[in-house]
């Protein structure tokens, strides 16, 4: 089976993991890739050009010009403004995804995102998600979410960790396909379950050495940490879930 192919990438500026096994895989398979200000510094180090850079460029290594394939397209905005770059940059996602013209202006670029509330059928992937400003971290996975709730297919990775966001009802099957783990090599990757809202309940995971059935998952509870598989790879989990948003993630075992 070929790996996933998504509408669209979002790169954002947060930190690279230690090794790259996820990233450029899933990144080579993304139709059309937006980058967040630093963002564009991420995915150019593993050989990337955005197709959109987007944000107000406070962030972004100098020179960046130069560095940008020539048909990357520039959305440059001021610093002092309403929306973060992050946000920008998946309004810009989005309404490409969907076939529709970008605007320029700040206000109605999301706007008119704002408007796309049935995302069902659209595939995103987040780049870089996890940094080293907590509030970041928080703000990139919230934008993760936004997209899931509305119906996204929503993919994430620092390169190292691979994360999924689901919003229920959902059934996946498996939840991370086998091409996902091409360059993983013969290590174990662990799998973690974690719910994102109060409401996660009828969760059943299958093909894991601890399973779950039609089970509830507190919000305050780390029940669903440091699972693994009967095999290398997490490759045959299988999910229902009736309500709820959860994140799931796989990385190797030995990751600190």
């Amino acid at each position: 089976m070929s790996c996933r192919t998504f509408d669209a990438a979002i790169a954002l500026a947060g930190r690279q993991g230690p090794e790259d096994i996820f990233a450029s895989l899933l990144l080579s398979q993304a139709k059309y890739i937006v980058a967040a200000d630093g963002g564009a510094d991420c995915i150019n180090r593993l050989g990337f050009s955005p197709d959109l850079l987007i944000g107000d460029f406070d962030s972004i290594e100098s020179g960046f010009e130069q560095r940008m394939h020539v048909s990357t397209e520039l959305m440059a905005f001021p610093v002092d403004k309403n929306h973060t770059d992050g946000e920008l940059a998946l309004a810009a996602a989005v309404l490409h995804s969907l076939g529709e013209k970008i605007p320029q202006d700040e206000f109605e670029l999301y706007k008119k995102f704002d408007r796309c509330d049935d995302l069902t059928g659209v595939s995103l992937l987040f780049v870089n998600y996890f940094g080293s400003r907590h509030d970041h971290t928080f703000a990139n996975l919230a934008l993760a979410v936004l997209a899931a709730r509305r119906g996204a297919d929503v993919f994430m990775t620092d390169g190292t960790t691979l994360g999924r966001i689901v919003f229920g009802p959902a059934t996946l099957a498996p939840v991370f396909h086998r091409a996902l783990f091409a360059q993983a090599g013969d290590r174990m990757f662990l799998f973690s379950a974690l719910p994102l809202d109060g409401d996660v309940s009828g969760l059943t995971l299958e093909g894991l050495y601890w399973e779950l059935r039609d089970a509830c998952l507190p919000k305050a509870r780390a029940l669903g940490l440091s699972n693994h598989a009967h095999t290398n790879y997490p490759d045959n989990v299988r999910l229902q879930c009736h309500r709820g948003t959860l994140a799931l993630f796989t990385f190797p075992e030995n990751l600190n």
